[in-house]
């Protein structure tokens, strides 16, 4: 409070201070009565310059709220008292910190005008010739200008700075943010990907050892070996998307070397497809299975994930129905994966969605993978029978 205080009155007190050396300057002279009054100049005049000196002390305070009416009328007091000379330079130089033109100019003109009338009104010495008024005056009323200018040009510097400093913290709060929700997402996509695959395999052969009375012991042991493989996958799977989320220093000892898949794993992929009963069909495009060994590791890292999450798709909703796979593309321009397979209708695609319930996000999370890598991937659900998944990415050479 004190500081605030101090912010707001230490100019009223300069040029409090000031008024009083001036004054006392002008009139000490006549103080002790040795030395008579000139002529036009009496008691009342002193007492009238004391009195429009703490009038424009008053006035001061409201110049932010009325800026040029409340300078214009400390500038004609001022003409009436040599008390009030400091107060008005330092209203002068508060206005022209404004670094408005027209405010400048009109009171500049009327604190010039405001001197020449001085000279006449308060003769306490010979009064100077008008001409050395009209140069005196606007070198001494400039420099309070140009002083005002400077102050406000390094306001106005200062503020800027200080915008520019809390828009970019703003900026960079924003891009923390957006780098936040953007990990988040990432995780979540890399989680359902791993994941859905070997607990969809983990899920199918659950069901088949609690609804088939039928099967061997050499089936039912098969069954259980495939569920056992898969959970263990999955189970490191997850630790490595959980790695994202420590420091890279607590990793554990072979998580940074484990590999991530790519396509040059799309036969096992395929493979175990086919023991859970799904048949895949793939056709591949010449320049795909000549160039394969060459794809950009993303890349065919995030094609494995795309044909990884159709199988996964095809799996839970339409057991049963075969995938027909195809790969087409060439280097430098793109490489394409398209896959459809027939839909399962009625009641029996009711029965399975309630026994095997998913997210609905698996495709929408693919989607937003494969354009964040610059390619898209298209859903086409149109013909009447049948589902049609298609997407592409760069393929650089």
């Amino acid at each position: 409070m004190p500081r605030i205080l101090w912010a707001h009155s230490w100019r009223m007190l300069l040029g409090f201070f000031l008024g009083l050396i001036l004054m006392g300057m002008t009139y000490e002279p006549y103080l002790d009565g040795t030395v008579p009054l000139p002529a036009g100049l009496s008691d009342e005049h002193i007492f009238v310059d004391l009195l429009c000196g703490l009038l424009v002390l008053v006035l001061y305070p409201f110049r932010h709220r009325f800026p040029l009416s409340v300078v214009a009328v400390i500038v004609v007091l001022s003409t009436f008292s040599v008390f009030s000379a400091g107060i008005m330079a330092l209203a002068v130089v508060s206005l022209a910190t404004r670094r408005k033109p027209l405010e400048i100019v009109a009171i500049s003109v009327l604190s010039v005008l405001s001197a020449f009338v001085s000279e006449r009104v308060l003769p306490v010495e010979e009064p100077a010739a008008w001409w050395q008024v009209m140069i005196l005056a606007p070198i001494a009323i400039g420099t309070l200008v140009v002083t005002g200018l400077y102050i406000g040009g390094r306001r106005q510097l200062l503020q800027s700075l200080q915008d520019q400093a809390q828009s970019a913290e703003r900026e960079e709060q924003a891009r923390v943010e957006a780098a936040r929700a953007g990990e988040r997402t990432r995780i979540a996509r890399e989680m359902h990907d791993v994941l859905a695959h070997r607990l969809s395999l983990v899920a199918l052969h659950a069901g088949a050892l609690e609804y088939r009375s039928d099967l061997s012991p050499d089936a039912t042991r098969q069954a259980a070996g495939i569920i056992r493989e898969n959970a263990h996958l999955a189970l490191g799977e997850l630790r490595d998307v959980l790695g994202m989320l420590r420091d890279p220093n607590t990793l554990f000892e072979d998580e940074l070397s484990r590999p991530q898949p790519t396509l040059g794993e799309l036969s096992r992929l395929l493979e175990q497809s086919r023991t859970v009963g799904t048949e895949v069909l793939v056709e591949m495009g010449p320049g795909v299975e000549a160039n394969v060994a060459v794809l950009p590791e993303a890349t065919s890292r995030h094609l494995y994930r795309v044909v990884q999450e159709i199988l996964t798709n095809a799996r839970r909703h339409a057991p049963g129905e075969p995938v027909n796979l195809v790969l087409s593309g060439k280097p430098g321009k793109e490489i394409r994966v398209r896959a459809t397979n027939m839909l399962v209708r009625g009641d029996a695609r009711e029965a399975i969605a309630a026994s095997m319930p998913s997210s609905g996000l698996g495709l929408v999370g693919l989607q937003e993978r494969v354009r964040l890598a610059g390619g898209d991937l298209v859903i086409d659900p149109s013909i009447t029978d049948e589902f049609s998944v298609e997407a592409w990415l760069p393929w650089s050479k």
